[in-house]
């Protein structure tokens, strides 16, 4: 249950400190009062998106934070909380948020930063908010499944049942795309025969380009290179004027001179040593110039124009490498291959499909019983809500009608239909039922739900819609009932409601230095007597004993 809610620079409110009980709240004022702001702010608790526009003028920041006491924990919350590392202290949950102009939203529980998305995870374990655009979903045949899937012993069926139809849909889809493919392949074999073809005579290899390219620059200066190389062996050869003559020379007067002095025997180990690298150097040039000559053949020059001007044709048509054209082959091959294969492969995943298909219409079947089950139990419940609730002679049933068609909720659709009065033929909810008829029946949901579900509490935001007279104070004693097993919270204008409440809060606007603010009061015994006489018309002593005479029951409760 919530145990406290502080409000601080928010719209109207300044700043406010609400504590709660166990069972059931009112909150009323005047229409404009600021009812809507203590919904709201209990909302950005739960994760709902805020607008900078809630800060209160003149402040750059607003804050909300709620103590939660949490004394059931179910399974999937402990899930949630331990995902979150979240440990709830002394059995709360204190959740906080910050909105700053600057767009920034800064939530923590129990000390923890938590994105908007989880928190908005968190909440849907805390609270059950029920508002008027409610109304309109319940209308909504769309929305009627889904409340069936949340009665009690469905759970397991539908998660079989949602494994087994994405098995299916993805072995469908799998089949589509290959059916898909293979048309396509079909359509374009002739092109792709000649395209490999085309590519495959080239029998180009990986690197061949470059390495054509490399062979290429080296004949087109093969006479240039032949120059240079001669005249190296010139400088190197054994005349009076070559190098290696003349090193020749300075070695042996170097081994004259060391007979007189042995520290120029290092001299002549280097002498030694230049020889020898000149000597490799002259057998290595006549090498490269006898190769350099042999390969001068104009005729391989042209074969390599000739060879590159192919590949460059084939680069430029398929808009490519040379390399990313192998590459192009080995893909032409594998979309001819599968042309080849392509009903053998029809074949296989046809019956992946089938087999797939046997398994969602078996899960699916076992889901329909479960949801048929549930929905009889349901269809008894809310007849006796209705009944209590005004509906004299009111039925409800929830109607199925199958799909031969997988769907991803099923092979069901369903539609509620209902009777209001005696004698009157059953019809579609959407078409019979009045906005205060709505009203009623979406708390009979809201109270069958909740005996099944584990979110501690309720909040029902003018739920009193389109409602007055008895059937106002039937809908009181129903939200009274919910209140023994669950935390109920009410926004309300009738008194008939109000009355029925353990803890009265009067939403007002006052004038404060001169700025106006919204304040919430808890009321008192007596307080609460003046505010039904307000509620039913004005302060004269006529509304008070009317008031004191609806408040009774509670006091003797």
């Amino acid at each position: 249950m919530i145990r406290e809610l502080r409000i601080k620079n928010l719209a109207l409110i300044e700043e406010l400190v609400l504590e709660f009980n166990s069972g059931f709240s009112v909150f009323t004022g005047e229409t404009g009062a600021g009812k809507s702001i203590l919904i709201g702010a209990i909302g950005l608790l739960l994760g709902e998106r805020a607008s900078t526009d809630l800060i209160r003028s003149g402040f750059e920041e607003a804050e909300v934070s709620g103590v939660f006491e949490i004394t059931r924990i179910s399974k999937p919350l402990a899930d949630l909380l331990e995902e979150f590392g979240i440990e709830p202290e002394e059995n709360q949950l204190i959740i906080r948020r910050k909105i700053t102009r600057n767009d920034r939203n800064r939530i923590h529980v129990n000390q923890i930063p938590l994105p908007l998305g989880s928190l908005k995870k968190l909440g849907d374990f805390l609270i059950d908010f029920h508002g008027q655009h409610d109304h309109q979903s319940l209308l909504s045949e769309e929305n009627h499944l889904h409340i069936i899937d949340n009665l009690p012993g469905i759970a397991d069926e539908l998660q079989a049942y949602h494994e087994a139809y994405q098995k299916w849909h993805q072995s469908d889809s799998t089949l589509q795309e290959h059916t898909r493919r293979s048309r396509m392949l079909s359509e374009k074999r002739d092109v792709l025969e000649f395209q490999l073809k085309e590519i495959s005579c080239l029998d180009l290899h990986t690197g061949e380009e470059l390495d054509l390219e490399k062979e290429l620059s080296l004949l087109s200066t093969t006479a240039e290179r032949s120059a240079c190389v001669s005249d190296i062996l010139g400088y190197l050869d054994t005349s009076n004027e070559s190098i290696i003559k003349r090193i020749s020379s300075i070695r042996k007067r170097l081994e004259t001179l060391s007979k007189y002095d042995q520290s120029i025997e290092q001299w002549i180990t280097d002498i030694e040593n230049t020889l020898s690298i000149f000597s490799e150097l002259e057998i290595f040039c006549s090498s490269y110039l006898e190769k350099t000559e042999e390969t001068a053949d104009p005729t391989r020059i042209e074969h390599i124009n000739s060879r590159l001007a192919k590949i460059q044709r084939l680069k430029k048509k398929y808009n490519c490498t040379s390399d990313e054209l192998i590459l192009k082959m080995k893909s032409l091959q594998s979309d001819l291959a599968a042309i080849e294969n392509s009903e053998s492969d029809r074949k296989f995943l046809l019956k992946q499909v089938q087999t797939a298909l046997i398994a969602c219409k078996e899960a699916g079947s076992a889901l329909s019983q479960a949801r048929k089950k549930a929905a009889a139990e349901f269809d008894k419940h809310i007849t006796v809500y209705m009944e209590q609730l005004g509906f004299k002679g009111g039925l409800w049933r929830s109607t199925f009608t199958s799909v031969d068609t997988p769907l991803p909720s099923g092979f069901d659709t369903c539609v509620f239909m209902v009777r209001t009065n005696p004698g009157e033929s059953m019809l579609p909810l959407a078409k019979t039922a009045s906005g205060g008829e709505i009203s009623r029946l979406m708390l009979a949901i809201k109270s069958v739900l909740a005996e099944h579900d584990h979110i501690p509490v309720l909040i029902f935001d003018e739920i009193d819609t389109g409602v007055g007279g008895i059937l106002a104070g039937e809908v009181g004693k129903a939200m009274y009932k919910l209140s023994h097993t669950h935390q109920v919270l009410c926004i309300s204008h009738l008194h008939q409601i109000a009355s029925m409440a353990d803890n009265h809060f009067l939403v007002q606007k006052e004038v404060i230095g001169k700025r106006t603010v919204t304040v919430v009061k808890p009321l008192s015994q007596n307080e609460k007597v003046e505010e039904i006489a307000r509620m039913l018309g004005g302060n004269s002593e006529i509304a008070l004993k009317h008031a004191r005479e609806l408040l009774k029951p509670k006091l003797l409760s």
